[in-house]
């Protein structure tokens, strides 16, 4: 039996999710459902800046996907706030994936060693929103998210948070995909410099790395980062538009029949590239941005390794 877990504990790191920023949100759930994806509701934002703080909102609102392990999220910002802005300012520069979060048992703690390491932090913030049950009952999703200062890492926001009621998060009731994709399982981002990029996330991560040809893996405990040069990125996916460097290219999913992945893609008619015969890419459409590879169970990096 498949057992599956969603926070981590003690000094474990896992992936998390991730998060496209979309300038609108109607055209990226309509793109994520037609890529065989369940959604959860429209959702705005609201924090807290301090503990005792008032909750105000936050300035940006999402739609899940949620996996047995990790989650997706579409972002688009709501209002002029400062979350609002950093949203609108990501967009402006490429829409995509703009955002990956680790998760851990306790982000204060995680804060104090990223500042300890030389990166900036923002102070600690804890998110709520309001969501139902799969009974009705009306709950209150909370995490504690630690931020870097934009600009920290240039390739997006790289951010920890600890998840206090995963239950209500997770909910069996979403997690079931015409696609049949179960596990988030990496993160893939195109840098310049790879050896500079890998030194960062060594400290940034606490994790060490492993060589995969010209470009880095750094594995944590449930997930993995590939740091990959533009060549490395073209080779997967020929004739897709780098936006800038250093970005967030992609992600990897793992499905529990690839083969019926691939029929659910072709019954859409939607295209995709066969890299092994564990693994094909799907170049998400514009209202997404994105490069998202579906996978069978173990399966071979397509990148080396």
């Amino acid at each position: 039996m498949t057992i599956f877990r969603q926070t981590a504990s003690g000094t474990e790191i896992f992936l998390d999710h991730i998060a496209h920023w979309v300038p609108e949100m109607e055209p990226a759930a309509d793109a994520l459902e037609n890529l065989g994806f369940t959604l959860t509701p429209y959702t705005e934002h609201t924090n807290s800046t301090a503990p005792g703080e008032p909750i105000v909102p936050a300035g940006s609102a999402n739609q899940c996907i949620m996996l047995r392990e990790g989650y997706l999220e579409i972002l688009t910002p709501t209002a002029d706030t400062a979350v609002g802005r950093e949203v609108s300012a990501g967009i402006d520069r490429y829409v995509g994936v703009h955002l990956a979060a680790f998760g851990c048992a306790d982000s204060p703690v995680q804060r104090e060693r990223l500042i300890g390491e030389g990166f900036d932090q923002r102070p600690v913030v804890d998110l709520r929103r309001e969501v139902d049950d799969e009974n009705g009952e009306s709950g209150t999703l909370q995490f504690t998210v630690i931020r870097p200062v934009p600009g920290t890492m240039a390739e997006g926001r790289i951010q920890f948070l600890t998840h206090h009621t995963p239950d209500l998060l997770w909910q069996e009731r979403w997690m079931g995909h015409p696609n049949g994709a179960e596990r988030l399982t990496e993160l893939f981002i195109c840098v310049a410099d790879p050896d500079e990029a890998v030194g960062r996330y060594e400290r940034y991560l606490d994790r060490k790395p492993e060589r995969i040809g010209d470009g880095w893996l750094i594995p944590v405990e449930r997930g993995r980062v590939a740091l990959l040069t533009p060549a490395m990125l073209t080779e997967l996916v020929a004739d897709f538009a780098i936006p800038g460097l250093p970005y967030i290219a992609g992600y990897t999913l793992r499905c529990n029949d690839l083969s019926s992945t691939i029929s659910y893609l072709k019954s859409k008619e939607i295209l995709y590239r066969e890299l092994t015969n564990d693994v094909v890419a799907v170049v998400c459409p514009p209202a997404l941005g994105g490069v998202l590879l579906f996978t069978s169970k173990g399966y071979a990096l397509p990148w080396g390794q």
